[in-house]
């Protein structure tokens, strides 16, 4: 395991993390981000779609604990890559995309056997593209939008939600799903207060986190236009 190098300085240091590799060339960190991209979007989408209907709380128990655990799967390379300074352009490429390929495969399969309203999934990516354009924009035009502490909730916020739908034995797979819904509540209503609080709070830390990334590219924006800066050409950024 990974200690502490003390330096000839005095400084401290953490010793490197062990490798463990693929081939001498993809790190740990980058693998974790792997399992995410590839594993995760394959192996979760057909474990709901097949045995989610069944509606038995060890069974969704189960399929809520290995998206949890596909999802820490974000946390754990981020930290690793950033306290043994293993961070590499493949991994800050890989990461994002990974979140999106395990956030919408689950959506899509919940969808799939109607268990979410077609209107939250569509909202959630819809939200999640209009992201990536703000910061391809930004992009081309030479800045950056961070991640914004309320995004970060979002995230967390929106991963409870999507757990606790796939752990909530009592809701009903019906094609109306708010009919479902509001039938299903009457039979178990703490469950389905708890999910009603987690879609109520996903959908608006989604709204309120997009406006600010709104606000800071606009502002943004707007200071490199006043500043001057040449705006790249179309054709030169198609490479």
């Amino acid at each position: 395991s990974g200690g502490i190098i003390i330096r000839r300085s005095g400084v401290r240091v953490p010793a490197p993390l062990p490798e463990v590799t693929m081939n001498g060339f993809i790190k740990l960190p980058t693998i974790l981000t792997l399992i995410r991209l590839i594993i995760s979007p394959i192996m979760l989408p057909i474990l709901l779609v097949y045995f989610l209907p069944l509606n038995q709380l060890w069974i969704n128990s189960i399929l809520a604990a290995l998206f949890l655990l596909f999802s820490l799967t974000d946390f754990f390379d981020g930290y690793l890559a950033r306290k043994y300074r293993q961070v590499t352009a493949l991994g800050r490429v890989l990461d994002p995309i990974a979140d999106k390929c395990l956030t919408y495969s689950v959506l899509i399969a919940l969808l799939a056997i109607h268990k979410i309203f077609f209107v939250w999934v569509i909202i959630l990516i819809g939200r999640d593209f209009f992201m990536m354009g703000l910061r391809q924009v930004a992009l081309e035009h030479n800045f950056r939008v961070p991640v914004s502490l309320l995004g970060k909730i979002k995230t967390v916020v929106q991963l409870s939600f999507l757990a606790m739908l796939i752990l909530n034995p009592y809701h009903s797979l019906q094609d109306n799903v708010l009919a479902g819904w509001i039938a299903d509540f009457w039979r178990a209503p703490r469950w389905m207060v708890i999910e009603g609080v987690l879609l109520t709070a996903t959908i608006t830390f989604a709204f309120l986190s997009m406006r600010g990334y709104y606000r800071s590219f606009i502002e943004q924006f707007l200071q490199h236009q006043a500043s001057g800066e040449k705006i790249p050409e179309k054709d030169d950024l198609e490479v």
